[in-house]
């Protein structure tokens, strides 16, 4: 699915990375190729349309960038590895009459997992890239920073250099949040939603979680006397779409109106190309207009 789950988001700290030409050169040079017998995992970058054959490895909808990634990796279950792994050993103990090393138990284990690797089954994940060259900004749809780091290394190998930072501000989140609630602040478009997250700053522990709950209400405010601020939160923004945003200033569990969802409906199942550059481009502006406003409006309360 085209339509953004998540959202981490870096500031570019420079134009290095606004030339279509320069990233579409960095793409073409690190294609993903499969798993060889040995690798256990690969990635490399594809073409964003369905046709694995597509040499176009950037949609442009009027300065917004959709990239995509390809991961394999190869799986074998723990259970497979430990049971060739005793054989092994029971094997050569046998013929030495004796109790192998740890260090020769080691070096079995790296045979074992030559062995094993041409059979071992392979998982696919891809992952979408947005470069927003208005704002300048990087918008990776994955769940963890880690993802993230390890898709802008391979981007960063390709260029040279990519000097980009995470969207942050000087203030913890969480107390911007926190005042945001206990403070009831107005902020159109966005409203407070109806789930978040507590946990004390300090102690870390003692998290409190909240579903289908009036944010506002007088049971929340007891957690907040208790030195509780909200670390996680809802957020709904009226123009179609919602999310939580988390004390990183990172969004999940994005979800956009159907309204929005349904724009594109009148392109045909024959068009797929098309219908994923439509879908594209209002996601794009959508969500860059979310982005920029909410930057400002948690900003207004520092």
């Amino acid at each position: 699915m085209l339509w953004f789950k998540n959202a981490i988001i870096y500031q570019l700290n420079s134009d290095s990375l606004l030339d279509k030409a320069v990233i579409e050169k960095a793409l073409k040079s690190a294609p993903f190729t499969p798993c060889g017998n040995l690798d256990t995992s690969k990635t490399g970058w594809v073409s964003p349309y369905n046709d694995n054959n597509n040499e176009d490895y950037i949609v442009d909808m009027q300065g917004h960038l959709l990239l995509r990634i390809k991961k394999e990796s190869k799986i074998l279950p723990a259970p497979v590895i430990k049971q060739a792994l005793l054989e092994k050993i029971d094997k050569q103990e046998q013929a030495l009459s004796r109790k192998l090393t740890k260090n020769e138990k080691a070096t079995l284990k790296d045979e074992v997992m030559i062995d094993l690797m041409p059979r071992a089954f392979s998982k696919y994940n891809h992952y979408w890239l947005w470069i927003d060259t208005h704002n300048k900004r990087i918008i990776i749809d994955c769940s963890s920073f880690k993802q993230a780091e390890d898709i802008l290394a391979i981007l960063r190998k390709q260029l040279g250099a990519l000097a980009l930072t995470p969207l942050s501000i000087d203030t913890p989140l969480e107390q911007v949040m926190t005042t945001w609630v206990k403070e009831k602040l107005n902020f159109a478009p966005f409203l407070l939603g109806d789930q978040a997250e507590l946990k004390d700053p300090l102690e870390g522990n003692g998290i409190i979680s909240c579903k289908n709950q009036d944010i506002t209400s007088d049971e929340m405010f007891v957690h907040f006397e208790s030195g509780k601020w909200i670390s996680k939160i809802k957020i709904i923004d009226e123009r179609g779409v919602n999310f939580i945003v988390n004390s990183d200033l990172t969004l999940k569990r994005i979800k956009f109106d159907s309204a929005i969802l349904d724009e594109n409906e009148d392109i045909g199942s024959d068009e797929m190309d098309k219908r994923l550059e439509a879908d594209f481009f209002i996601m794009a502006n959508t969500l860059a207009n979310t982005i920029n406003d909410f930057y400002i409006t948690i900003n207004q309360i520092i």
